[in-house]
């Protein structure tokens, strides 16, 4: 690996946590894998290979039970991917599915697994990121549980908007970056439910549908409809 692959790695959050020489074993243990839109990087229930980072492109995490889809999360550059097998020796705990054209560093898991248990600073942000994403989880089981489709779609765009909304004299307008597939996969639904709930908050008078964006007309009683 080169001094510029290097410093690539000393710029990843999870990955700054190594000191010293201790980056060394990945330097010579980490390779690149590409990956074309929607083809599976890992499935839900497989045995881990090793650790995934996103290098560049976007990758999402999905669940699935009985034919439907639950959109977990969206990941980035730098951001790593299924890191509970390297607690528990477990296997994955999610499906992860390129979104687009997708560059990884991969490493093979023993190597990585060493390297977080050897490093406790490294191993402490390996538990922050997978506490925060178990909360994530536990939120979204709670919203499936008590909120109907109608309820999570006004919290899917209010959490939207608070993350990339940009306000306007007509509202919040946020860019309509997911597809209706991905849209309705993050509120847990179809397709078409989750669209026709959409179009009746629409007719409603609380949200505006635009082909590039979405516009939070109403947000006090999209917050009351959560």
């Amino acid at each position: 690996m080169t001094a510029r692959s290097l410093r690539e790695l000393n710029a990843i959050p999870l990955l700054a946590h190594v000191h010293g020489n201790g980056l060394q074993p990945l330097v010579s243990a980490m390779t690149g894998r590409a990956y074309e839109d929607r083809q599976v990087i890992f499935c839900e229930g497989t045995r881990c290979e090793g650790l995934f980072i996103v290098k560049s492109g976007q990758v999402k995490l999905l669940r699935s039970s009985q034919g439907k889809e639950q959109l977990l999360a969206i990941l980035g550059k730098n951001d790593p991917l299924d890191l509970v097998p390297f607690l528990d020796g477990g296997s994955h705990t999610f499906t992860a599915c390129a979104r687009g054209p997708v560059r990884l560093y991969f490493v093979e898991y023993a190597i990585a697994r060493d390297l977080i248990w050897n490093n406790p600073p490294l191993l402490s942000a390996v538990l922050m990121i997978v506490s925060a994403r178990l909360r994530k989880l536990a939120t979204i089981a709670s919203d499936l549980a008590f909120k109907d489709v109608t309820g999570r779609i006004c919290k899917v765009l209010l959490d939207q908007a608070r993350v990339d909304g940009k306000r306007y004299r007509g509202g919040i307008c946020i860019p309509r970056t997911l597809s209706q597939h991905e849209f309705a996969a993050m509120v847990g639904t179809v397709r078409e439910v989750a669209w026709r709930a959409l179009k009746k908050l629409e007719r409603d008078g609380l949200v505006k549908i635009e082909r590039h964006q979405i516009t939070l007309v109403d947000v006090d009683r999209l917050s009351a409809m959560v």
